[in-house]
């Protein structure tokens, strides 16, 4: 049949660990498939299946070349646990994996079906994750980029609305985005985490009468700061001990943070550190299509910040207008001393925009 085509099905409640193994093999030594997406999910699937203790997982890129690094299998589980344990997720419940399997989000989606017996449903992963053939779900995992593609049409918000809880990660989220999941009868959280910590180690309700200002930490995660302001992680029953990070935050009250912005993107210019993503967010209501903050050298100020847009080139009284908003937005360092046009922005596969 065609959907059998579109999806590959892996019920970890109706069968048996052995069961799947000897299904992976058997994809794979008779060719059931030429799509190389399902054929490296059945190799996870023998990976993780198999004595060896670790599995490789590709860093995501987003602050330099992708790397690939060891993962202990029993931090993965317990990690997976943690995540089931949040989301209230039961033996049978129906997921959904349309991320590429080579990165940590995806793994640990096959690892928390595994350890909670769950049905998982697996599409192809693209940026329009939308699938006929799936049944109502409980529980997803996609990219802002993802959510964000779904919601252009009616029958992506449609495919949403049939998920009951989903999880979005590997980038921020845009005001824009922000504001349309309210509009969604699913209950959306956003991470925060790495490929070091096994996914997210901290979750954001982002929309629904109990929406959440800031990432509030999972259970046995110590998180604290650098003279910098930097995040520091400790969760020793992941493995994690003292892990810095590039993201400077901002502590709420109640154990919650917020992330500022990331040391590798910050501008200093005339001694005042200027953050692009508190910049960005000013100027979200101004520019409908994708844009980023970036910088260039200035011989007074050190650094000066530029304004980057996917777009032709707008027309000059465009531009003008833009600017007036600027002028009120934005304090005056935050100001862009330029605007580049750019056809089309580079980007990893959650979506993130590769500075320049």
């Amino acid at each position: 049949m065609e959907h059998e085509k579109k999806i590959l099905r892996l019920n970890w409640q109706a069968f048996d660990a052995s069961w799947h193994l000897k299904y992976a093999y058997t994809h794979l030594k008779e060719n059931w498939s030429p799509a190389p997406w399902k054929k490296e999910l059945m190799y996870f699937v023998i990976d993780w299946l198999s004595d060896v203790e670790e599995v490789v997982a590709t860093t995501s890129g987003s602050t330099g070349k992708p790397k690939k690094i060891r993962l202990q299998k029993k931090f993965m589980e317990v990690s997976a646990r943690m995540t089931l344990d949040f989301f209230g997720l039961k033996p049978g419940d129906k997921a959904l994996l349309c991320l590429p399997i080579r990165y940590i989000a995806a793994k640990m989606m096959v690892v928390r079906a595994a350890v909670g017996k769950l049905d998982l449903y697996c599409i192809e992963p693209r940026l329009y994750p939308f699938s006929t053939w799936t049944p109502p779900l409980d529980f997803a995992a996609m990219t802002p980029a993802q959510a964000e593609k779904l919601l252009e049409t009616a029958e992506g918000k449609a495919f949403l609305n049939r998920i009951k809880k989903l999880l979005l990660g590997g980038s921020a989220l845009s005001p824009r985005l922000e504001e349309k999941l309210q509009s969604l009868q699913t209950a959306v959280w956003h991470s925060y985490g790495m490929t070091e910590t096994l996914s997210h180690v901290a979750l954001c309700k982002v929309n629904g009468p109990d929406r959440e200002e800031g990432f509030r930490p999972l259970p046995g995660i110590v998180l604290r700061q650098t003279p910098a302001g930097c995040l520091t992680i400790t969760a020793p029953h992941i493995g994690v001990f003292d892990l810095e990070t590039h993201d400077v935050a901002e502590f709420l009250p109640g154990g919650s943070f917020r992330v500022l912005g990331r040391t590798d993107n910050v501008i200093n210019s005339g001694a005042v550190k200027l953050f692009p993503e508190q910049i960005e967010q000013k100027l979200a209501a101004w520019i409908t299509g994708p844009f980023y903050i970036g910088k260039k050298p200035d011989a007074l100020l050190g650094e000066r910040p530029v304004l980057f847009i996917e777009s032709a080139a707008w027309p000059q009284e465009q531009v003008t207008l833009l600017r007036k908003h600027m002028q009120t937005a934005l304090d005056k360092l935050e100001i862009p001393d330029e605007i580049v046009f750019k056809e089309k922005f580079e980007r990893t596969f959650s979506g993130k925009v590769v500075r320049l």
